[in-house]
């Protein structure tokens, strides 16, 4: 009896592959050559299912024609972590980085807040940032029975993400303080626009239903982002009071 010189397996008589490991049996001499291996299947994957483009196209894309957008989302295939590490902690780093150069290194009035605190505010918005959106989304797909509508946490994360686009790129703003609170106000009324656009496709609303889902979810969102401007404050009070550099 043959024994396959990978594994070890016995080999069936006239066997050309091992039951075990698939290896090739070699020929014996003078025996002729054994046949191509059997071709492997591999599973296609599921239809309707696509990739998520490149952060700058979708960035381009759902800023300047929403509408065609979220389509495409709503039938791509991803994951939490990958929209997460693909999109929302490039783009949630924007308005925080802004705030963070405007904090430390321009001035407040008499003074601006020391560097180390600067910078600890900075982390504790992101952080609290980026867990606000998760927040939000776990909350909007609880409450889609309310409204007659349906999706998972991914679809409702989707959902927060692509529409929060808007006021994370307005946030590049907040470099200087006045155009900071345009770029808040620009971008917030754009993102409401693009929650409203894509509430119906992501979890399914009824048209009759999409504004008070709305108007819901956007109370829960705000509640959230002010619970985090509380904690930063808090911060940022703390480094101008004992901290502060004057000029």
């Amino acid at each position: 009896m043959a024994f396959c010189g990978k594994c070890g397996a016995a080999i069936e008589q006239g066997a050309t592959f091992c039951g075990i490991c698939g290896t090739q049996v070699q020929p014996s001499p003078g025996g002729s050559p054994p046949p191509p291996p059997p071709p492997v299947y591999y599973p296609a994957p599921a239809a309707g299912a696509t990739a998520a483009p490149g952060l700058v196209t979708r960035v381009t894309n759902i800023l300047t024609k929403p509408n065609q957008e979220w389509g495409v989302i709503a039938g791509e295939s991803t994951s939490v972590a990958a929209l997460y590490s693909g999109y929302i902690v490039i783009l949630a780093a924007i308005p925080v980085l802004a705030s963070f150069i405007q904090m430390a290194f321009f001035s407040m009035g008499m003074f601006r807040v020391a560097l180390t605190y600067a910078l600890i505010a900075m982390i504790v918005s992101y952080v609290l940032s980026l867990g606000g959106v998760y927040l939000a989304a776990v909350i909007i797909e609880k409450l889609a029975p309310n409204f007659q509508s349906q999706g998972n946490t991914l679809q409702a994360l989707k959902l927060v993400a692509y529409a929060n686009t808007a006021i994370w790129v307005a946030g590049v703003f907040g470099l200087l303080p006045f155009l900071g609170v345009l770029g808040v106000i620009a971008g917030g009324i754009y993102s409401i626009y693009l929650f409203y656009l894509g509430l119906p496709v992501m979890m399914k609303t009824p048209q009759d239903k999409v504004i008070p889902y709305m108007i819901v979810a956007a109370v829960v969102i705000i509640i959230i982002q002010v619970v985090i401007m509380l904690v930063v404050g808090a911060i940022t009070a703390a480094a101008l009071v004992g901290n502060r550099v004057f000029y």
